[in-house]
């Protein structure tokens, strides 16, 4: 735990002799670059709590991934999936734990120790081996990987149009060369289940993604107060330092859930009659 919170631990990334494995892995067997180097003078005094606080936040979320990709690997493979499935799900956990560790990067580059909650997710309900266990496992992957990691990969692609930051736009980087895959995974692997749903199962899918957006959305911001402004200066040096602001966010998650995630779910059978809080 750390010293002043019992509910965090210090993220430890070393100390035993698996450490030079993992190196191995983040480092893609040495096709990565290294972290280039951050001078604090680079980042405005003022900006650097919030620029800390966002990264933190980056790397939270980034570890839930492990646990979320990790559990579902595990639930795939009780239920028979292919092996090339599972390989590929396998990668998915390898990229996250690269993604802490990536943001970790940067944190330590701003002189911060990152932290992590011990409860970071509810645990998953005991497996039962039954028909509801199985859907539960299908929407679970529609929601983290059709869902999550789709939209989540046109964000950081955006992001990387903005960042300045040398190290900021180095992570991001990082991060969108990994995100941009999985949520082909994700759909590739939802058409081995989800088409052959009964309608009813296919409403409970349409209730669960429609809660979890709403959820997306409101974790970037959303939904927008009004008419579309212009950016404030501070909203324009954060978007440099790596992390853009709500509107910023919104306009991609908006674009992507419209362009992208309604007609891929449409492919499978599953169409979605959505009005998040999107204006107008």
């Amino acid at each position: 735990m750390t010293a002043g919170d019992p509910k965090r631990f210090d993220l430890s990334r070393g100390g035993t002799r698996l450490h030079p494995v993992h190196q191995q892995r983040v480092r893609r067997d040495g096709s990565a670059d290294d972290p280039p180097p951050l001078d604090l003078k680079d980042i405005p005094p003022d900006l650097l709590p919030d620029a800390v606080a966002g990264w933190q936040r980056l790397l939270e979320s980034e570890y839930e991934s492990v646990v979320v990709a990790g559990w579902m690997t595990s639930a795939l493979a009780r239920m028979g999936a292919p092996l090339d499935v599972l390989g590929a799900f396998g990668r998915v956990v390898e990229d996250e734990v690269r993604h802490v560790d990536v943001a970790a990067d940067v944190l330590n580059a701003m002189g911060v120790a990152p932290t992590l909650p011990r409860d970071v997710i509810p645990p998953v309900l005991a497996w039962k081996d039954d028909a509801q266990s199985d859907e539960q496992v299908v929407a679970g992957l529609v929601s983290f990987f059709c869902v999550g990691e789709l939209l989540s990969a046109f964000e950081f692609r955006h992001a990387l149009t903005l960042v300045r930051l040398p190290i900021a736009q180095w992570a991001l980087s990082e991060i969108h060369r990994d995100e941009a895959f999985h949520g082909a995974f994700g759909f590739e692997t939802a058409r081995l289940f989800v088409p052959d749903f009964t309608g009813a199962q296919k409403d409970r899918l349409r209730a669960r993604m429609t809660a979890d957006l709403v959820r997306f959305e409101r974790r970037i911001g959303g939904p927008l107060p009004g008419e579309p402004r212009e950016l404030t200066g501070k909203e324009r040096d954060m978007a440099g330092l790596g992390l853009p602001p709500p509107p910023v966010m919104l306009a991609v998650f908006y674009n992507a859930l419209e362009t992208q995630l309604l007609p891929r779910m449409a492919e499978l059978g599953v169409e979605l009659d959505l009005k998040v809080g999107k204006p107008g």
